[in-house]
């Protein structure tokens, strides 16, 4: 973490205003002052003495060949005067003599420069011992007031920090919280690029980035798999190089949710600090998507103690009056005048509404309890309906292929219906000779739905110019977008009529 701009406080403003009173009192000087590097490395004034106020806060560009920017580059003093061979000085006559040193730390990182002009007197090699004592106590003044604003700035961002991750928005979406962990990572560091990957058992991938280039997914980041295993296995952050920069590697480990990576590019070094506070803020990263996972967990567990009871309730209600009704019904039967047309009509009316809404009931009943159906079941009730929709002079070629699994009800039932509907349609337009049904799952593991004819064909284009859709056509389309599959339907005049579906396997599975 970088201090962005030098903050003093009004105790450290005094430190620095009396280191600068006894350096003129030590050397003689006229006056003095404190060139300090802003965050684009430029040097201004931050104090002085004996100086025009205005000048406090000027720059000075660094690029030109000005003593303070000598200094600062070469890291050594510089006495000008008017024997300066350098002629250094923008005056066209020297009339003062002047002495500038580096205020550096330890490591020798030059962070300002300290400046005495005197008029009286000739600055000499014997000042210079004494003026860098000064020069490393207002360095150990920099030092601490780096390492206070660092301090505090953590401070503010971890609360910052805190106060978002303990906000609602939170637990909307994975997403959210990744969000969150990104704002957070930027306020501690000021990186800007980074990604989420989402390290599950068949094939990690990337689940969210911010200004993360497109191409490094997780096929690229082959030297990083080592890496990240170390990092997981210690849950705490690690740095390492990747792709030529220095890259922060924050682990999100949870007993209850999949395992995460956030992959950052950094603009600066992170010491321990840094990384024990990036901790904890993958531990809130980490609870709020343990949150996530409760809550839905919870909201799934409602909705299936809601829907047992609607159940109970369709079933103990609805569905014995469906069937007392056709039970009455039966013994009605045997007492009205069959002889009657108009009678026969209405009785079969009577049943088959009676038969579909005890259907109706039970497909409700197995959808509420989220029953499910052997694939041997889908098989017998395929072949009950191509015997009920397929004309006795059409040739039919049926297969079915379907193993030995389980699915959805409503699955079920769905498959059923987009059989029947394109066996309808062969039935009422095709006017075929052949047909054939085909039903199973392939290597791939999809459902394959095939339904063929050699009848009279159409133009799907013409139709849907003249009229729209076809209504049975919108049928299927809407049954099969149900399921998340795919349907392709391929006709032309005299050639019969394709029609093909493809469901995939997490439909089946439920």
């Amino acid at each position: 973490m970088k201090s962005k701009k030098w903050v003093f406080s009004p105790r450290e403003k005094e430190i620095l205003d009396r280191i600068l009173e006894l350096a003129i009192e030590m050397t003689g000087s006229e006056s003095g002052s404190l060139l300090l590097k802003d965050e684009s490395e430029q040097l201004y004034i931050a104090a002085g003495k004996n100086i025009f106020p205005e000048h406090l806060g000027k720059r000075v560009d660094t690029r030109e060949a000005s003593v303070s920017a000598l200094v600062s580059e070469s890291g050594q003093p510089l006495i000008i005067d008017d024997r300066d061979p350098q002629n250094l000085s923008r005056r066209r006559s020297r009339l003062h003599s002047s002495i500038s040193l580096p205020v550096s730390y330890e490591n020798g990182e030059v962070v300002g420069v300290l400046n005495l002009n005197a008029v009286s007197r000739r600055f000499s090699e014997r000042d210079i011992p004494r003026l860098e004592a000064l020069a490393e106590s207002i360095a150990l003044l920099l030092r601490e007031n780096f390492l206070r604003n660092q301090r505090e700035s953590r401070i503010v961002a971890l609360s910052e920090i805190i106060s978002l991750f303990g906000s609602v928005r939170c637990f909307e979406s994975a997403e959210e919280v990744f969000e969150g962990l990104s704002n957070s990572v930027r306020m501690l560091t000021g990186a800007s690029e980074m990604a989420v990957f989402k390290l599950s058992a068949r094939r990690p991938y990337r689940v969210f980035r911010a200004n993360w280039p497109a191409e490094l997914s997780w096929g690229k980041l082959d030297s990083l798999h080592q890496p990240i295993k170390e990092v997981l296995d210690k849950k705490f952050p690690g740095l390492v190089r990747f792709n030529g920069r220095e890259s922060l590697l924050l682990p999100m480990v949870s007993a209850h949710t999949d395992k995460y990576v956030l992959v950052v590019f950094l603009n600066e070094k992170l010491d321990l600090l840094d990384l024990l506070i990036l901790s904890i803020v993958a531990t809130l990263a980490v609870s709020c998507l343990d949150n996530l996972y409760f809550l839905k967990t919870t909201e799934k567990f409602t909705r299936e103690r809601e829907r047992n009871r609607l159940a109970r309730e369709l079933h103990d209600g609805l569905a014995q009056i469906l069937a007392s009704l056709q039970i009455y019904f039966h013994f009605l039967e045997g007492k009205l005048p069959m002889e009657d047309a108009a009678t026969r009509l209405l009785v079969e009316k009577i049943k088959l509404l009676t038969s579909a809404g005890i259907e109706e009931s039970r497909f409700i009943l197995s959808e509420l309890k989220g029953s499910f159906v052997s694939n041997r079941e889908l098989e017998s009730r395929l072949e009950e309906v191509v015997q009920k929709f397929i004309p006795p002079q059409v040739k039919v070629q049926k297969e079915f292929h379907l193993g030995y699994g389980k699915m959805p009800f409503w699955v079920y039932k769905t498959i059923v219906s987009i059989v029947q509907e394109a066996l309808s349609n062969v039935q009422r337009h095709a006017h075929a000779r052949e047909a054939k049904v085909m039903v199973g799952v392939r290597e791939d593991g999809k459902l394959h739905i095939s339904i063929e004819d050699d009848g009279v064909g159409f133009s799907p284009s013409e139709v849907r110019k003249a009229t729209g859709e076809h209504f049975g056509l919108t049928n299927l389309r809407t049954r099969v977008r149900l399921l998340k599959g795919r349907l392709r339907i391929l006709s032309s005049p005299g050639k019969g009529t394709k029609v093909r579906a493809t469901i995939p396997l997490e439909v089946l599975q439920g």
